[in-house]
């Protein structure tokens, strides 16, 4: 009994110096350049070694000079085929299985440690996955894109990390998959992600879906991750989000804040002010477009913005015309009169806009909503309706 106990220490013992051997040999290649040998080795060490952190950190080794080695070969003779077109994605596996099973594995001379294997296979990872994307082979450039953004992370570049995430997003969203869209823009957002589009992607998300609560904290959260430089975008989300939820008291703060703020930026207070009309804050908006007619007056956005607060101030005489004739209060005669009076503001004010939508056609000929706005006022002021005008909002309906 006791002499097979021994030989079974024995066997144990041999098995263990094989691997070691076996590990010894590929690393050996691998320092002599023999890299495929050291494939065929490695490949005959890993099988009963599935669990061990040290044979999966050298074939991850392994297969990132096998991928190098390709791509020497490749920049020699572009047509070169790899026998192993995905010695990258196996490499980076390994490197990831390795501290999977042990956290401080370590390397021998020479070899790369875990995670500098990952920050190297990232970008390759990620080249693939935009190729896989660009050949509509969407599976394997979602799998890609977040094996490249695990790298990234592992390296500590969150924001290629966060990019990569950002791919798999929008592939999320070009098949429908809401859910994963969303869930993959949270991941990016972990990352204190310093683009306002994810933000602003998850704000119209939580808006379609009427969530006002994530709507405000995701405005929150970008203004701590986004630089002040490029906040633009999150503040005019604010005051939608003002708008939405009836604060109007903060609406008109916030915008006096970012008029102040964006003073010399016409696209800015052309979005303020395009926020203050669509909430009935005329006068303010007229304040805040001629800002922004200062710096630029030929800005087509900022033209059309004053169109637009004349034009819905009319249609807001319109409703003040309505409701004084359905009303009770004094005569009849009264009433008309007060419609009457309204009738002449309402003219006024509809040949304003009028004035403004014509420079706004002028300067931007091809402005949907300017155009069909500016049909609607010759329409109802009685004035002819050119061709060209006419054709072009008649092509908005096909």
């Amino acid at each position: 009994m006791k002499k097979l106990f021994v030989l079974a220490i024995m066997a144990v013992m041999a098995i263990g110096s094989a691997y070691s051997q076996s590990l010894e040999d590929v690393w050996m290649n691998l320092r002599n350049k023999q890299i495929g040998k050291a494939r065929k080795v490695m490949d005959q060490v890993m099988v009963g070694n599935e669990d061990n952190a040290q044979a999966w950190l050298m074939k991850g080794n392994t297969y990132l000079q096998v991928y190098q080695q390709d791509q020497e070969r490749v920049a020699k003779d572009p047509s070169y085929v790899s026998r192993t077109p995905d010695a990258i994605i196996i490499a980076n596996e390994a490197f990831y299985k390795a501290i999977s099973l042990d956290g401080n594995v370590t390397p021998m001379t020479g070899m790369l440690g875990p995670i500098e294997g990952q920050a190297l296979c990232a970008d390759p990872v990620y080249a693939m996955a935009q190729k896989a994307a660009e050949n509509g082979d969407v599976e394997n450039a979602i799998k890609y894109y977040n094996l490249a953004a695990r790298d990234f992370k592992a390296a500590k570049s969150n924001v290629n990390a966060g990019v990569a995430y950002y791919d798999v997003a929008q592939l999320y969203k070009q098949t429908g998959d809401k859910e994963n869209y969303k869930s993959m823009l949270n991941e990016v957002v972990k990352l204190k992600f310093p683009d306002p589009a994810v933000y602003l992607d998850l704000y119209d998300l939580y808006k379609e879906e009427k969530d006002t609560v994530n709507c405000g904290k995701i405005l929150k959260t970008a203004m701590k991750n986004v630089p002040e430089d490029k906040r633009a975008d999150i503040e005019a989300a604010e005051l939608d989000y003002f708008a939405m939820t009836g604060q109007i008291d903060k609406l008109n703060a916030t915008c006096d804040e970012m008029a102040a703020k964006y003073e010399k930026s016409a696209p800015v207070l052309a979005l303020i002010a395009n926020h203050l009309v669509n909430n009935g804050q005329y006068e303010k908006a007229e304040s805040v477009i001629n800002k922004g007619l200062a710096v630029d007056p030929n800005n087509a956005e900022l033209n059309f913005q004053m169109a637009s607060r004349y034009f819905f101030e009319a249609l807001a005489n319109q409703d003040l015309q309505d409701q004084t004739m359905k009303s009770k209060e004094g005569s009849y005669m009264e009433r008309a009169e007060k419609v009457n009076a309204l009738k002449e503001a309402q003219k006024t004010i509809l040949e304003n806009a009028h004035t403004w939508s014509e420079k706004a056609y002028n300067l931007n000929p091809n402005d949907m909503n300017n155009n069909v706005m500016l049909q609607q006022i010759k329409l109802k002021l009685l004035l002819p309706v050119p061709d060209e005008l006419k054709a072009k909002v008649d092509s908005y309906r096909h």
